[in-house]
């Protein structure tokens, strides 16, 4: 009688793992084939006029899985926004800050956002004050709002986050391919008289 009911008992035992086991693999394929549509959804995001822009789209879905985890903090919406880190390529991101300078003209300050990642102290208040006067910007930590390192660098990205506070076409410039930067931003600027 005891060998029976131990016998049951690790039957049932048996069906609970398998069950268990069942609904998390169907959890894993639920969350790669998630991951698989969004880095997807992104790509086509980027490729306009069948010319594919999108550099390093295998970082997107980090991206925007770290945004998705704190998007809440931001609160933007309809913002188009450059991400860098203060060990970014300097003279890069001047010349992104210049480009951005003239989207903004274009398209109106209120829609352009930039978050840097530098230290909380008061020298990089000072930097960040001087540097970027002409724009919007909050200082987000590395740690809240991923900046993805590719090859041992520090990828600078834009992005854009539309009117339900999601983030899309995102795009990590190429500094030796600035015909696809330009696209980008051509890109953004039709978008931006649709709304």
């Amino acid at each position: 009688m005891q060998n029976q009911t131990q016998l049951s008992f690790s039957m049932n035992l048996n069906k609970a793992l398998c069950i268990s086991f069942f609904f998390l693999m169907l959890l894993v394929i639920v969350t790669i084939f998630q991951l698989y549509r969004t880095s997807r959804s992104q790509l086509e995001k980027v490729i306009f006029d069948d010319e594919i822009i999108a550099t390093h789209i295998h970082c997107v879905p980090e991206i925007i899985h770290s945004y998705n985890k704190s998007k809440n903090v931001y609160g933007k919406k309809n913002t188009f926004f450059f991400r860098y880190s203060n060990n970014s390529c300097s003279s890069c991101i001047n010349d992104y800050l210049i480009e951005i300078l003239t989207l903004q003209e274009e398209i109106g300050k209120e829609y352009v956002w930039i978050f840097p990642s530098y230290p909380d102290d008061r020298g990089s208040r000072i930097q960040l004050k001087n540097e970027l006067a002409k724009y919007n910007y909050l200082n987000i930590p590395a740690d809240s709002l991923l900046i993805p390192l590719f090859g041992g660098e520090l990828k600078s990205y834009f992005a854009w986050i539309n009117e339900d506070g999601e983030i899309s076409m995102v795009f990590i410039p190429d500094r030796n391919n600035v015909h696809k930067t330009s696209r980008y931003f051509l890109e953004v600027k039709n978008m931006l008289k649709n709304l």
